[in-house]
């Protein structure tokens, strides 16, 4: 059996060690244990700065948590988890004065108040790292800005794109994702501490003081919701879902376009592996594990949103149970958007391949049909027919997709009883995707437009990364408040 500073009141006797196996959260609250700490320290300055317990008996407490790291862990009796841990220790060392440091809180509300600053560092993480992936799509775009492909639908080729416009689609998509999780950091930087188990103490301390401590910018007002909501769990992890689907869709993109049958890009090779048999291999990993790892929030999403459902108000300690798949899911976002960012910005284009993949896909056939219908008034779905069959015709007869063309569209316009003359320049135009582009009405795809989006997206992004660095240097400029102060009360006895 295992005994713990909490049983000897009520229940007396020790806990079986499997049952302490069984509850205890000690694997996960490493990710927690810097802000229980934390926590700790700001809530014995509020109870000093109430005059609950008197300067030394503050000093005795903050003494023994200044010099307390995670491998108290690792090196202490294992207990349901690291808030007993830190009590044990503190009591340990600064005898009957460390008992008070849990006076006015309680579990509940310390690990809601710890989950909500590991996860606003994450959400900040996650937002650097996304931008900068972000900066490194549109510097490409930059780039491959002239590099004609097919535009996919089906998977089949269908109008005229360039990579770099495809490379600055998956940029505002990311973008979008990053502006959702910067609208969920104020929702999740609130307090609960004051809360105590669910419906507050009658210690009173001053709440807004102990969150301002703490880098909170608000309180929540009410208790039971302190201390039992994890909607904001949710939120997050549908923002990073949304970002880690768009990442999945990158990387396949990734897969698809480096593989020999497409050939369009060339990874890094520091971002690739080979064969332990096949010595000519040139395997795509990272971006295949990007793609895999797009399960992991959603995973996630689905575990908690299951533990939450039909949960009674307000802590149970199935909520416990939640947190790690928080952890696990940001942990993998994050390491995804990293290596991605890094793959892309090694990416190497393969122009000749691209341009050629453009002409044999057809890709300027509702070019064509659009000019028969504009320019000689075909009506828009015979027109249609006349390219399609065109295009058949194309096929069936190993023929190439260019100029050589013109005589058989005027002839399977003549068909349908339209008298078609397309001079000679306008119908290489018109079939060429280079040209193609440059005609697009839609904005943004070639020229000056082009050059606007960039960098309006460049600007957007390195926005994300600056709201990331002001919120880091307040929430920096916090915990130095945290240290002075309780250097300040060290200091005095």
């Amino acid at each position: 059996m295992a005994s713990d500073i909490y049983r000897e009141g009520r229940l007396g006797s020790g806990v079986l060690a499997d049952v302490v196996n069984y509850i205890s959260s000690y694997s996960d609250d490493v990710e927690i244990f810097n802000a229980i700490v934390e926590i700790n320290i700001a809530h014995v300055i509020a109870l000093h700065s109430s005059g609950y317990i008197d300067r030394e008996e503050a000093a005795s407490i903050l003494r023994a948590l200044v010099g307390i790291d995670p491998s108290i862990l690792s090196t202490m009796p294992k207990m349901e988890d690291a808030h007993m841990t830190v009590e044990a220790k503190v009591i340990g060392e600064a005898g009957r004065a460390g008992e008070n440091i849990n006076l006015g809180k309680s579990r509940n509300d310390q690990v809601a108040a710890a989950i909500r600053m590991r996860l606003r560092e994450y959400i900040l993480d996650v937002v650097g790292s996304g931008a900068r992936l972000g900066l490194n799509l549109v510097e490409k775009a930059r780039e491959f800005r002239e590099l004609t492909m097919p535009g996919f639908t089906h998977l089949q080729p269908a109008q005229p794109v360039t990579l770099g416009y495809v490379l600055m689609a998956h940029a505002e998509e990311i973008l979008r994702d990053l502006h959702r999780l910067i609208e969920s950091y104020n929702r999740v930087n609130l307090s609960p501490l004051g809360a105590a188990a669910t419906s507050g103490s009658t210690v009173r301390l001053n709440r807004y003081a102990l969150a301002s401590l703490l880098g909170f910018k608000d309180v929540m007002r009410n208790a039971v919701d302190a201390v039992s909501s994890r909607d904001y769990m949710i939120e997050v992890l549908a923002a990073m879902l949304s970002l880690s689907i768009e990442s999945s869709r990158l990387a396949e993109h990734l897969v698809l376009w480096s593989s020999p049958q497409f050939s369009y890009v060339e990874l890094p090779d520091e971002y690739t592996a080979t064969s332990s048999i096949m010595p000519h291999k040139k395997n795509p990993v990272v971006a295949e594990l990007a793609r895999a790892k797009a399960a992991s929030p959603l995973a996630s999403l689905v575990a908690i949103a299951a533990i939450l459902k039909s949960l009674p108000y307000s802590y149970n300690l199935d909520l416990q149970d939640a947190t790690p798949h928080l952890w696990r899911a940001s942990r993998d976002v994050l390491s995804t958007l990293n290596v991605l960012a890094g793959a892309v910005g090694g990416l190497r284009a393969n122009r000749d391949r691209m341009a050629k993949d453009a002409l044999a896909g057809f890709v300027t056939g509702s070019d064509l049909a659009e000019y028969l219908t504009v320019r000689f008034g075909v009506p828009f779905r015979t027109a249609h027919k006349v390219v399609g069959r065109v295009v058949r015709r194309t096929v069936d007869e190993g023929l190439t997709w260019g100029p050589a063309l013109k005589e058989i569209v005027e002839s399977a316009a003549a068909e349908e009883g339209y008298s078609v003359k397309i001079p000679d320049d306008e119908f290489s135009s018109i079939v060429d995707p280079a040209e193609a582009i440059k005609r697009r009405s839609h904005v943004g795809m070639s020229g000056e437009g082009y050059d606007a989006m960039a960098a309006d997206l460049e600007m957007k992004l390195r926005h994300a990364l600056s709201w990331r660095d002001v919120v880091m240097e307040e929430l920096k400029k916090s915990r130095s408040l945290l240290e002075e102060r309780a250097r300040a009360i060290m200091g005095g006895v």
